[in-house]
């Protein structure tokens, strides 16, 4: 099993519901993110994600369990067609492994 999370910019949470029911998953949750970079000094940001420029910007996670083939499946499309509202800001899927459920 795989622990499947999205996160976007809030606008593309529409758009990452429907990819999960296109492959049959059941969405356990999303929540809301406000964005910002709160450390100033010392830390690089991460060159993938918006820091400063975008403070206050709002953002979801979207997450679930699925099998693994399901989340390689996911994970492929999200690979040939990024979900989006700006180009150069897609939203971005992390999959980890499910060691154990109870």
């Amino acid at each position: 099993m795989k622990f499947l999370a999205i996160m976007g910019y809030e606008e593309t949470r529409p758009k990452v519901r429907s990819l999960f029911q296109e492959h049959q998953v059941s969405m356990i949750s999303s929540m809301d993110i406000r964005g910002c970079n709160c450390e100033k000094t010392g830390l690089q940001a991460e060159e993938w994600w918006p820091t400063d420029s975008m403070v206050g910007t709002y953002s979801s996670l979207c997450f679930a369990i699925l099998d693994d083939y399901k989340a390689e499946a996911i994970m492929h499309e999200l690979e040939k067609n990024p979900i989006a509202l700006d180009k150069d800001f897609p939203a971005r899927a992390f999959l980890l492994n499910v060691e154990k459920t109870a």
